[in-house]
């Protein structure tokens, strides 16, 4: 996908697009900023929660484990994939089709609203919930209802195809009037650039390998993810000084996966440093465990004003 097409993709979602919620203006802040601004000032942490969950018997992508983690970790970000149904509809689900965690089948494209919510949500420890998986806008209630920042993932199938999903989600999340309180995942600088310039009321995580990757961008509107291999605490302190705050991942199935490794010998310590070089946001696997080694900084973070 060419920067011409995606901009003219863009300039079709910004003529379009407003209808949920107030107009915006290009170059503006999104209130949030001023948020995460304040938590690396401040010595905080912010915990990131994939796919909302803190606990096995949650199902991803779930109200339960939007609400459980919430409720658990003060100041939460629950990070959650937005898909849509044959009819239009954004729910959340990770795969491209229902087998893995409901007790429907086929892709989410080829089934409407109405056969998805006939199925049930299967949580990783084998627990069939009696519950559905939820729109899009149940989802962004939910994480109102208990304070948490929602983190949507739009999975990178093409260009084309993020920025259209992208321009979908940011409608839905103006008609609920969330956008003080989300974040726009965004997986290549072409994507990062449209979806802020769309919706820049609203947070982006965009990836950077160093701060020549902000040309373009709006500094304040970015979070930056830094990857899941190793601590870059040089980086770390380059984009901090451009104001811009950084995310790291210790997720993922693989063994490598540092939840995994720091968890090997039962001493999780290692987040700590994680935050020690810099870190503001660490998106984990075991949000529990990670509030278990900053719990001192998630109580400063919730000095920060949202």
């Amino acid at each position: 996908m060419t920067r011409l097409s995606l901009a003219t993709l863009l300039l079709a979602s910004t003529v379009a697009g407003c209808a949920g919620g107030p107009p915006v203006t290009a170059g503006s802040t999104p209130r949030l900023a001023a948020y995460f601004d304040c938590v690396r000032e401040t010595g905080g942490i912010a915990i990131s929660a994939h796919r909302a969950q803190s606990g096995e018997d949650q199902p991803e992508n779930s109200i339960q484990a939007i609400e459980a983690t919430g409720r658990a970790i003060p100041g939460a970000i629950v990070e959650i994939d937005a898909a849509l149904t044959r009819d239009g509809v954004l729910v959340l689900m990770h795969d491209d089709s229902l087998d893995r965690t409901t007790t429907g089948r086929g892709l989410v494209a080829d089934n409407t609203l109405a056969q998805i919510q006939a199925a049930d949500l299967r949580a990783p420890d084998g627990t069939v919930s009696d519950a559905a998986p939820p729109t899009l806008a149940e989802a962004l209630a939910a994480a109102g209802r208990v304070g948490a920042i929602a983190s949507l993932d739009l999975k990178p199938s093409s260009e084309a195809a993020t920025v259209a999903l992208a321009r979908r989600v940011v409608d839905e999340v103006r008609r609920a009037r969330a956008a003080d309180r989300v974040i726009l995942i965004t997986y290549s600088a072409e994507a990062a650039r449209a979806v802020a310039a769309m919706a820049p009321e609203m947070m982006i995580s965009a990836g950077l390998d160093d701060v020549a990757g902000l040309d373009g961008l709006n500094a304040p509107q970015i979070l930056a993810w830094t990857g899941t291999r190793e601590a870059r605490p040089a980086l770390w302190r380059a984009l901090g000084d451009r104001g811009v705050e950084v995310q790291f991942g210790t997720l993922g199935g693989s063994p490598r996966a540092l939840d995994r490794v720091y968890a090997a010998d039962g001493d999780v310590s290692e987040y700590r440093a994680l935050f020690e070089q810099g870190a503001v946001v660490i998106a984990t696997d075991t949000p529990l465990a990670v509030k278990g080694v900053l719990g001192v900084e998630l109580v400063a973070a919730q000095r920060c004003p949202r």
